[in-house]
């Protein structure tokens, strides 16, 4: 069971507490976990702020607590041939929803048998990524603590009307795909900052296989999105284009609530393909049946981050 796993990963967690003084009067929220199938989103959120806790980085208990940042984490398992790329990406706002640092990393693990890309994520791996956000984490913040403001007033407001939003997208399960959507849209518009645009262009073919609209928003998202990161848009002539194929899959409904399956296959100039980044969730039965709306956003916000990694990036000038 679920308990198992959590407590081996606690024992591991727990021996890093050397430190006694805190890092820094800053307190951290974590913002529910935006990629992952809803029970290694939970476990990586509880595990992350359990290994702050031992280096002595205050966490908010609810996410809509005041805080003097948010971390938002973006967690995506992409196949290869024998092995799979567990990459993620936090990214740190400050009380106006600015983002102030960004930490990113990737685990890789034997791939399983079956077809499940996100069978890798062993208790192992979730404890390599939560022990290296905190650290990351914990060289970071005291050179903050001058412009920290521990009043969150503008953020508790943002992080107030997500969680109304979580809570009417029914269950928790659906949190990374429909729920969490005021969370990334916000954090969507600054992810374009980092990079300058380069010579990296794609091929986004229509999203195939999904209800309402999906078609249509998540492809014109998902290209919004690479755009974004200076990938360019190219057209079906351009010989040196990488290919980016969407498929959705969405399950028979049980109990109020659906399983829904996005896989974006990414091909080099060849042909060759270079993996598969997958996104895996339940949402409200029938809630995708129309327009998708902010859940196109979300779903391509996250997708993005593991295509890009499977990409040559895009040139960028420090």
């Amino acid at each position: 069971g679920s308990d198992g796993q959590a407590s081996t990963l606690n024992a591991q967690t727990t021996t890093s507490a050397l430190t006694t003084k805190p890092v820094s009067s800053a307190k951290i929220t974590i913002a529910p976990i935006i990629g992952a199938p809803d029970v290694i989103a939970k476990l990586l959120r509880k595990e992350l702020s359990q290994t702050l806790a031992t280096k002595n980085i205050s966490v908010a208990a609810n996410p809509g607590d005041a805080a003097s940042y948010t971390l938002r984490g973006y967690v995506v398992s992409a196949r290869e041939k024998a092995k799979t790329k567990i990459s993620y990406i936090w990214d740190i706002t400050d009380t106006t929803g600015k983002r102030v640092n960004r930490i990113t990393g990737e685990e890789v693990a034997p791939t399983s048998s079956g077809t499940d890309p996100w069978a890798a994520m062993t208790p192992k791996i979730v404890s390599a990524i939560t022990q290296k956000t905190a650290n990351s984490l914990a060289a970071w913040l005291p050179s903050q603590t001058k412009t920290a403001t521990p009043a969150a007033i503008a953020n508790s407001a943002t992080n107030k009307a997500a969680n109304a939003a979580r809570s009417t997208a029914t269950t928790a399960g659906s949190s990374a795909l429909a729920a969490g959507n005021t969370a990334v849209a916000a954090v969507g518009t600054t992810t374009g900052s980092i990079k300058k645009p380069g010579v990296v262009s794609a091929i986004i073919p229509s999203v195939t296989g999904a209800p309402g609209d999906g078609g249509v928003s998540l492809t014109n998202a998902i290209r919004k999105q690479m755009a974004s990161n200076g990938v360019t848009m190219a057209s079906g002539t351009t010989a040196a284009a990488y290919k980016i194929i969407g498929r959705v899959k969405i399950g028979a409904g049980k109990s109020g609530k659906q399983p829904i399956q996005i896989d974006w296959d990414v091909k080099d100039p060849s042909g060759k393909k270079l993996g598969t980044v997958s996104q895996k969730n339940q949402v409200p039965q029938g809630s995708l049946d129309g327009p998708w709306g902010k859940t196109a956003d979300a779903a391509a916000a996250a997708a993005t981050q593991g295509i890009l990694k499977l990409l040559p990036k895009p040139t960028r000038t420090n």
